[in-house]
């Protein structure tokens, strides 16, 4: 059973000088596997937030559908088992943080006697233990959305939707979050999270889906995604006449430690460059494929949606 299973879906804001309308997602089908980190990328604009905002129900869609653990998006007893931190963290900046938590605990439902309990682990967690009885109003932004996140994981979701959650956050508060994440994972949760920052993503994501213009261009592991960049053949005792050789062909060839590293940037040149390399009697000693970086995925994709 999926944790998010989304089939032709569909959101255009009508209105302005558009007849039309404008389309923000279109005909967007896709599913998050439970217990998985799924990462959900995409340029300024692309249609994250309003994909979120679809699955949560708080807007309605023109096309299609959105469920959650099989049920439709909105079900009250999905909504028990979702913990949900927008982009823009705004909270009652009147009260405390941890008064702030134990007015969230009781909303959520969870027992007088455990509520202390949990509140302390997520302060604690979060790193706000200091900052628990100071107001919200004194918080700094990254104080915030560390507090945000504490209130989506009070009542121990199966399913954590994140957008944006390390945009206020420094260095050393992602690197406490990309743990966070993945602890989430070893406890069986599901992670949906929408991020502007690559290596976070690249760092704890099973899988990720790139949007562009309201559409899925890519889907899928950074295995499956990533087409090698380039192939390095390297091997011993190469003699001039073959150097000669190479330098014939587009492989750009170094010399390292008594070794030859040819670097062939495509299959047309490694066939060649192998060709080469028996008819001259050199083996290689091992190969090394370099792949694209999710940097590399993103942006292929975007170039792949360009209007000509």
């Amino acid at each position: 059973m999926p944790a998010i299973r989304i089939e032709n879906l569909g959101k255009t804001y009508i209105g302005g000088w558009r007849k039309s309308g404008v389309a923000a997602v279109r005909n967007l089908s896709l599913e998050v596997k439970e217990g998985e980190i799924f990462g959900f990328l995409g340029p300024n604009g692309a249609g994250k937030t309003t994909t979120i905002h679809l699955v949560l129900d708080l807007i309605r869609p023109t096309s299609g559908s959105a469920w959650m653990f099989d049920r439709p998006a909105g079900d009250a007893g999905v909504r028990r088992r979702l913990g949900y931190l927008p982009e823009s963290v705004t909270l009652h900046d009147y009260r405390s943080g941890r008064g702030l938590l134990e007015f969230y605990a009781a909303l959520t439902g969870i027992p007088p006697e455990a509520r202390a309990r949990r509140i302390e682990e997520l302060l604690k967690l979060l790193k706000l233990e200091d900052a628990a009885a100071r107001p919200i109003s004194k918080y700094s932004k990254g104080m915030l959305q560390r507090l945000g996140f504490a209130q989506a994981l009070l009542h121990e979701p199966d399913l954590v939707i994140l957008d944006e959650p390390t945009s206020s956050l420094d260095p050393v508060g992602r690197k406490e979050f990309r743990e966070i994440l993945l602890e989430l994972k070893r406890q069986g949760k599901t992670v949906f999270i929408s991020s502007h920052i690559l290596s976070e993503v690249e760092s704890v994501c099973d899988r990720v889906a790139i949007l562009v213009k309201g559409e899925l261009v890519r889907i899928g592991t950074l295995q499956e995604l990533s087409a090698p960049k380039s192939v390095k053949l390297i091997v011993r005792g190469v003699r001039e006449g073959l150097l000669g050789a190479l330098s014939a062909t587009r492989a750009e060839v170094a010399l390292a430690q008594g070794e030859t590293i040819i670097k062939c940037p495509d299959e047309a040149t490694r066939a060649a460059v192998e060709k080469l390399l028996a008819e001259h009697q050199t083996a290689v000693e091992r190969v090394e494929v370099e792949t694209q970086s999710l940097e590399d995925i993103f942006f292929s994709a975007i170039a792949s949606r360009k209007e000509p």
